[in-house]
């Protein structure tokens, strides 16, 4: 069973306005991007003609993937990009533990979903590829996985790493790392699936990365799947990184003038003008610093472009000059934060892709939904967070039951009103007396009541905790389950026939937020 939920019905981003108009198709969020999110056949048109470096990169491409065992599928698919109507459909991520939260898996879904669909749409080949943001040096995005503790309050494991600070590419499968999974497979709840989701992920290789990327190789071999990190492909990038340096200044010129431009639309320029559309490089240790020098490093970078590394608003042309991307999904932020690229890709001659809006959704068994029910509560409401618990429990007690505790205040606060003037007379400080006394018997009330309400809800099979588990479950932390909790945490309840769950789920051009309940917790 699916459902699917209006963006703009739910809290989680009525502040991202520039992502809401644009799936909306409003004209004046479509001009900050060169395709609206369906255009695909203009987009096709727009990079034919453009000279992608298609040798080297399959090369390259070859060679990661077949070092990590990649499938007979992704071997092929990587050969079709040597020809000229091979295209490819990106998405990509932090390299976050366990696959990082779930949307990452969905986002690749989402790929696989969108390049099969356009292969048939424009009679091309669309290569799903997903792109590991292992240049990312942000540690604390990286290092943690958040589960469901068997009371059902969210809990989180966590590794440190003494070279925090280095782009994750350089981390390996440390002793602190399989400190962390360990204390993750004991905390979270055993489930049918719980040993053979814990073997799979088990790390397979000494880089950090390399597990990741087996991970997904693995489980979506028979899509044909590609992987890719930056450090794949930065030698074909020399000319782009001489460029981007010597251009910085007018790099942030025209940042600026998109930034001006969005505010005036009333939108949020998401990157800053001052830092954003920077090069790097990489010092002695490994670290990323900012160059000092543009003019020797411009053409340094065109001899040694694996020594330099883009940040989040160059990152997007560094993938989109050297691979044939005919649209990238992205989640909302991702496409809101694009919106400011469109004057870089013309800066730079660079075709900018379809901005594809991925799939999003909550995931619960027909044993939740069917306790939901029992409350009277639809997903749809807990998502919106409109729900007052206090009243919903309330609801399920029978009104002779609330009307005795009701009648007995209105008695304590008749027997005690007589007191009140008579106290006041004696001495006008006793009449706070008086206040606290009365306010204290009510309270003594109220907690009779609460534990009147615990002891009737429960033998009639509700409870505020089991309300609190549904809400954790759904809607974690407050936030959108898909971004606090890892594909381990529903291959656990559901096995890894979890995926398959999702291939087909939901409209792929219906822009909203689905809801889709699993039977039993089984795949």
């Amino acid at each position: 069973m699916i459902e699917t939920c209006s963006w703009r019905d739910l809290p989680f981003l009525k502040e991202n306005r520039l992502f809401l108009d644009y799936i909306d198709g409003a004209e004046r969020a479509l001009s900050f991007y060169s395709h609206g999110p369906t255009d695909y056949a203009a987009s096709l048109e727009a990079r034919r003609g453009y000279a992608y470096p298609r040798e080297g990169a399959a090369d390259l491409l070859a060679a990661y993937n077949r070092e990590r065992d990649a499938s007979p599928e992704t071997m092929a698919q990587i050969e079709a990009l040597r020809e000229a109507d091979t295209y490819v459909i990106v998405g990509g991520q932090q390299a976050g533990l366990l696959g990082g939260p779930v949307y990452a898996t969905y986002k690749i879904l989402s790929t696989i979903r969108l390049a099969r669909h356009l292969s048939e749409q424009l009679g091309v080949r669309a290569v799903p590829i997903y792109w590991l943001a292992s240049e990312d040096h942000d540690f604390g995005e990286i290092n943690h996985a958040q589960y469901i503790r068997e009371d059902g309050e969210i809990g989180r494991v966590a590794f440190d790493w003494r070279d925090k600070g280095c782009p994750i590419a350089d981390l390996t499968v440390t002793a602190e790392v399989r400190a962390a999974l360990e204390e993750y497979w004991e905390a979270t709840p055993s489930g049918p699936y719980a040993e053979e989701t814990q073997q799979f992920f088990a790390p397979n290789a000494e880089r950090y990365c390399d597990w990741l990327a087996s991970l997904f190789l693995r489980l979506f071999a028979e899509d044909g799947l590609v992987l890719v990190e930056p450090h794949v492909l930065r030698p074909l990038a020399g000319n782009l990184f001489c460029e981007m340096i010597q251009q910085h200044q007018a790099i942030q010129e025209r940042m600026e003038e998109v930034a001006a431009r969005l505010e005036q639309a009333d939108y949020e320029a998401l990157l800053s003008t001052e830092r954003a559309g920077l090069m790097f490089m990489f010092d002695p240790d490994g670290r990323r610093v900012r160059i000092e020098d543009p003019e020797s490093a411009a053409q340094d970078a065109r001899e040694h472009p694996e020594r330099y590394s883009t940040d989040a608003a160059l990152r997007a042309l560094f993938a989109d000059s050297t691979l044939p991307v005919l649209a990238s999904t992205l989640g909302a932020g991702e496409t809101a934060y694009q919106g400011m690229l469109r004057p870089l890709y013309e800066l730079f001659g660079v075709p900018q892709p379809l901005l594809f809006p991925r799939k999003s959704y909550t995931i619960l068994s027909d044993e939740e939904r069917e306790r939901l029910r029992a409350y009277d509560i639809t997903p749809q409401q807990m998502l919106a967070q409109e729900l007052d618990r206090d009243a919903i429990l309330r609801s399920r007690m029978p009104a002779e039951d609330l009307a005795r505790f009701d009648q007995a205040r209105e008695q304590i606060q008749v027997a005690l009103a007589p007191l009140k003037s008579y106290l006041e007379d004696l001495d006008p400080n006793m009449g706070r007396t008086w206040e606290q006394a009365a306010n204290s018997a009510l309270r003594n009330i109220d907690k009779l009541e609460e534990r009147a309400m615990n002891a009737t809800l429960s033998r009639a099979g509700y409870s505020r905790h089991e309300l609190q588990i549904l809400s954790n479950t759904l809607v974690p932390r407050g936030r959108l389950q898909e971004r606090e909790l890892p594909l381990s945490h529903f291959t656990r309840r559901f096995g890894l026939g979890f995926v398959e769950a999702l291939r087909e789920a939901g409209d792929l051009e219906t822009f909203g937020h689905d809801v889709l309940t699993l039977e039993g917790e089984h795949a």
